[in-house]
């Protein structure tokens, strides 16, 4: 799962979590996996001089502080938003770039109050390239637009799961047909979790708070988890085919799989009612 969303997805359920029970689990920040090699996160709100030059704000040092700066400014609760890339170099899709900080669309928290919401959007920086345990990623969320309309977007979680269901069929064969066997199973592996043939991998289950979830939406939130196999080299996107029709087909499944992924992890994640 791409590290950038995981996360994401990570502070979405556990704010949500504390937001309603006031509770954190011990050592969440930095101990769960969603904060493996960063040496920081922290929350800034975005402003500008009244000259139009940037400002930023700090507003909690840490994922906890930002939980109870939310609860005590009354917020409601918190949603997953995404939009796909409109202006990619060349029109490459989104699936290609998924490797890439900042690559694959657009994710954002959504933080949801009585009329009005907040956008934040995170920034990751390699800040200590030599960290001896690899926490080489500095990681700031900012509040990109402020008091705006309310979008709380959740597609309908049984379409997207037969969406999810056919894709990855369609692709597993693929992979088969074309002796690609490890990548066959990886497939195999989130069609048994999407049907509730196999447990999650522990990674995924770590990051998500399960709170408020039934089991059938957590079946689709990790089987869309293990379905990220998009990055760079040694990556379902770095595979190629004799045969111009094979790399189209390719380039078709995996096109349709990344949007459905995407569609799942919105699907399952804001699929939680807040107050």
């Amino acid at each position: 799962m791409n590290g950038t969303t995981s996360q994401l997805l990570s502070l979405i359920t556990f704010g949500n979590h504390f937001l309603k029970t006031g509770q954190l689990p011990e050592n969440y920040y930095p101990g769960n996996n969603a904060f493996k090699f960063c040496n920081k996160t922290n929350f800034l709100y975005l402003d500008s001089t009244p000259e139009g030059g940037p400002t930023e704000n700090e507003v909690a040092a840490a994922p906890a502080h930002w939980f109870e700066l939310l609860k005590h400014e009354g917020c409601k609760g918190l949603k997953a938003y995404y939009h796909p890339s409109e202006n990619n170099p060349d029109g490459t899709p989104d699936h290609k770039l998924a490797g890439f900080v900042g690559g694959g669309g657009t994710w954002l928290i959504e933080t949801i109050y009585s009329s009005y919401s907040d956008f934040w959007a995170a920034r990751w920086e390699v800040t200590l390239p030599d960290d001896p345990e690899s926490n080489i990623w500095s990681v700031s969320y900012g509040r990109t637009v402020a008091n705006t309309d309310t979008i709380d977007f959740c597609p309908d979680p049984l379409q997207v799961r037969e969406g999810l269901h056919n894709v990855l069929t369609d692709i597993q064969s693929f992979a088969q047909q074309h002796q690609l066997t490890n990548w066959a199973d990886i497939f195999k592996e989130a069609l048994d979790i999407l049907d509730g043939n196999a447990p999650a991998n522990d990674w995924h289950t770590d990051q998500i708070n399960v709170e408020g979830y039934d089991q059938s939406t957590l079946q689709l939130i990790y089987a869309a988890m293990s379905t990220h196999v998009f990055g760079g080299m040694g990556s379902w996107n770095d595979i190629s085919f004799e045969t111009e029709e094979d790399n189209q087909r390719n380039n078709d499944l995996s096109f349709y799989l990344y949007d459905y992924m995407n569609r799942a992890l919105i699907a399952g994640v804001n699929s939680i009612k807040i107050a």
